[in-house]
């Protein structure tokens, strides 16, 4: 946690002003939506990456429950992480347990920049003009924020 908590002491204001802004932004394309256009990002970077997915075999698989129940997921943690990035050592324990959880799924390390990349990639196709480089960025270093603090310890024997 330690870690966490210097990073998020080096999150500068304007930093924090543009995931904000740039959040509530895809917010109100539909978390929903939001959380599918995700996971199609995610299997377009990395096909392989659905057999780690227990909705993998459903039908139409972008209109599949469990896709959409699990992007809401992915989204709601993304939003209670910029909903706290004043503090972020608000929810280090809710990503410490998530990060304990996938590592259970098979979920590796090499795993976390496909999902950083998709969810820029995200965030550019739903906020178009307003994703801008300082946008990209302030995202570039949150999600390495959220993914460091997943994975802390959890991967040590590797």
């Amino acid at each position: 946690m330690e870690s966490l908590l210097k990073q998020d002491a080096g999150v500068p204001a304007e930093t924090k002003r543009l995931i904000r802004e740039s959040w509530a932004k895809a917010e109100s394309l539909g978390a929903e939506n939001v959380g599918v256009l995700l996971f199609k990002n995610i299997f377009t970077i990395a096909p392989d990456a659905l057999d780690l997915f227990y909705f993998k075999d459903e039908e139409d698989l972008y209109n599949s429950a469990g896709l959409k129940k699990h992007g809401l997921a992915v989204v709601g943690m993304v939003g209670t992480a910029v909903a706290n990035i004043d503090d972020l050592s608000v929810v280090v324990p809710a990503l410490q347990a998530l990060g304990k959880r996938h590592v259970k799924r098979g979920i590796l390390p090499v795993h976390y920049p496909v999902v950083g990349q998709a969810l820029l990639n995200t965030l550019e196709q739903g906020l178009c003009a307003d994703y801008t480089p300082e946008v990209k960025a302030a995202w570039e270093g949150v999600y390495k924020i959220i993914a460091d603090t997943m994975m802390s310890d959890h991967y040590s024997d590797l």
